[in-house]
């Protein structure tokens, strides 16, 4: 076998492993935080380095008329943790030990959306990013995040 063929074939594999360990963030992720469930976050794609969550406003989310910017919070640190986390798992997870917040637009209706991605992944800690638009794709909320690893206890 030619190894330019071999190097094909290897990173098909690397691809279908990356698939995989995706999958196995969500799954464990999406059982692990029932707080997701509570403010009906629902993560939608996971990727090596990259989370992406979607919501639809709520009544329970209104204040003053608006999307509380704790909601917005918690999608964005969600899909900074889930993209930390995807660099790290299964021999470890992570959690926030910093989150920065800019709120650029209100939501009022609708559905929005967190994209979240790992810039860098540390021996200890992780720097993440994330976006939140809202469903005319208007950059509604940024988010900065840095995330301490810890060992998974499985088990």
């Amino acid at each position: 076998m030619s190894e330019e063929l071999m190097t094909v074939r290897n990173r098909a594999e690397d691809g279908k492993e990356l698939n995989r360990r995706g999958a196995d963030v969500k799954e464990f992720m999406t059982v692990q935080v029932p707080y997701w469930r509570t403010l009906g976050l629902e993560l939608r794609e996971v990727a090596r380095g990259m989370a992406v969550f979607e919501a639809e406003v709520r009544e329970g989310h209104m204040q003053n008329g608006v999307v509380h910017g704790g909601v917005l919070a918690s999608i964005a640190d969600s899909a900074c943790a889930v993209a930390g986390i995807s660099m790290v798992f299964p021999e470890n997870l992570a959690t926030s030990i910093n989150l920065q917040i800019a709120y650029l637009k209100p939501v009022t209706q609708g559905k929005f959306r967190a994209e979240g991605r790992c810039l860098r992944a540390g021996k200890n800690v992780l720097f993440c990013e994330a976006q939140v638009r809202d469903e005319g794709g208007n950059v509604v909320c940024t988010a900065s995040s840095q995330l301490m690893v810890i060992a998974r206890k499985i088990g």
